[in-house]
């Protein structure tokens, strides 16, 4: 394997590892849906599991087939990951790389737990964000990243002109 997969390489045991070992301990020292507060009015520590996609979208779906439904979704985009990132560079290679090791530790959960563990709770006052978790993170930062980056690829700075 060359150089060029080496960060992805890197990432991807940097980020699983964190990612597994504090799905691990939640599992392991909560119960289902405990919360604790950690900053009062905004940030809980809930042990949720999500048999669903992100956010939880698709968790009312029943049937035996959804959670191999699922895990094909996973593979097809690592599968997919893996070929961009062979023909992109720069920030794209960070921004694939966090949304790889985000798919890798919620496939790995879709596997071995058959849904996913969720345990960061923000809200404020009346507005409640659904919980996620570390892959969810490095997922929507590297796609928030490869949107920026794919925006400034497609129009460069010498090109953007402001008329009043």
């Amino acid at each position: 394997m060359s150089n060029k997969y080496s960060p992805l390489i890197i990432t991807l045991f940097v980020i699983v590892i964190i990612d597994q070992i504090t799905k691990f301990y939640i599992a392991g020292n909560f119960e289902l849906h405990q919360s604790v507060e950690i900053i009062r009015g905004f940030f809980n520590i809930t042990y949720i599991r999500n048999a669903g996609v992100a956010f939880g979208m698709f968790s009312n779906l029943k049937g035996s087939f959804i959670p191999i439904i699922f895990i094909a979704i996973y593979i097809v985009a690592i599968i997919s990951i893996v070929i961009l990132y062979r023909e992109t560079h720069g920030y794209s290679h960070i921004a694939l790389s966090l949304i790889f090791s985000g798919a890798i530790g919620n496939l790995i959960d879709r596997i071995f737990r058959g849904e996913v563990v969720d345990f960061l709770d923000f809200h404020w006052q009346n507005y409640h964000w659904p919980a996620f978790n570390v892959a969810d993170s490095c997922i929507t930062v590297g796609v928030g990243l490869l949107m920026i980056t794919l925006v400034r690829t497609k129009i460069p700075n010498d090109q953007i002109t402001i008329t009043k």
